[in-house]
């Protein structure tokens, strides 16, 4: 038994007035004790995670304010393996140059080119696409207000606290043990995707992500909210439409978003980079 159960039962026991009461304060003690271990085996684990990550992904967890939500952005850091560096959000020196170049004017090209093709597909229809920077800043404000990014960190959070109750890990952090932690965190898969990338791999970070929107004179049709997929995209068919007119245009980007279903994001493949179809938001 644990000192500190010990010591809780034997200071609840001096109280107790029957061996019912005696045995019932023994058992909040150790519940009580079950519940502080894993967070504190939780955290020193993911602490060696940390250490091993590139300094940008290091400094991001820094600035993550829960335990649950850094461990979901420790996921995704993890899980870009060696592409984490190549996918990190843009300083705002390297996001002026890319507007200066010609690889960005490409870009813009590609994007009146799907507007032409939907427009001639979709009379009455046009295109609005915003490209904005979303800068590693933002991303991080979002990802630590966001409540749905909030839940999944927190299914995560219960997940691998049910691991470490399970799997006997130490309290300080093995080679095998870190590499076990490391394991759960790549197998592991949310009942519900996240709506946001993890701080630094979201591709509106490197003026990759096109977010497309439906619109009728000065009107929006189909906009850019998860809630409204069903309701202003699959149902009227604007997904299926606008993706013909992307790939009318020439197949200069790959997408839509298939997790979470976005189906007005797209991701422009720069000469220069390998986009994938299941880039971050």
């Amino acid at each position: 038994m644990p000192k500190a159960w010990l010591h809780t039962f034997l200071k609840s026991g001096r109280r107790c007035s029957s061996r019912a009461a005696c045995l019932l304060a023994f058992a909040l003690a150790a519940v009580d004790a079950r519940a502080s271990e894993p967070p504190d085996v939780m955290t020193a684990h993911l602490a060696a995670l940390a250490a091993t990550l590139p300094e940008q992904a290091r400094d991001a967890l820094d600035r993550i304010a829960s335990t649950d939500r850094k461990l979901l952005a420790a996921r995704s850091y993890v899980k870009s393996g060696d592409r984490l560096v190549d996918r990190w959000s843009w300083t705002a020196c390297r996001i002026s140059e890319a507007e200066q170049s010609h690889e960005y004017r490409r870009m813009l090209t590609s994007i009146r080119s799907v507007t032409k093709q939907f427009e001639a597909q979709n009379p009455g229809f046009s295109l609005y696409a915003n490209t904005q920077v979303r800068t590693l800043e933002l991303q991080l404000e979002r990802w630590n207000a966001n409540p749905r990014v909030g839940s999944v960190a927190l299914e995560l959070q219960n997940a691998l606290a049910r691991e470490l109750r399970t799997r006997s890990y130490p309290p300080r952090p093995s080679e095998e043990s870190i590499g076990r932690f490391k394991a759960f965190l790549v197998q592991w898969y949310p009942s519900t995707p996240a709506p946001l990338a993890a701080p630094g791999l979201s591709a509106h970070g490197q003026l990759r992500a096109v977010g497309f929107q439906i619109t009728r004179g000065d009107r929006v049709i189909a906009g850019t909210s998860v809630a409204s997929v069903v309701q202003a995209w699959e149902r009227p068919g604007w997904h299926e439409k606008l993706r013909r007119a992307v790939e009318a245009a020439g197949g200069e980007f790959v997408g839509p978003l298939r997790a979470p279903n976005e189906p007005w994001h797209y991701t422009y493949v720069w000469s220069s980079q390998v986009a994938s179809a299941s880039a971050a938001p």
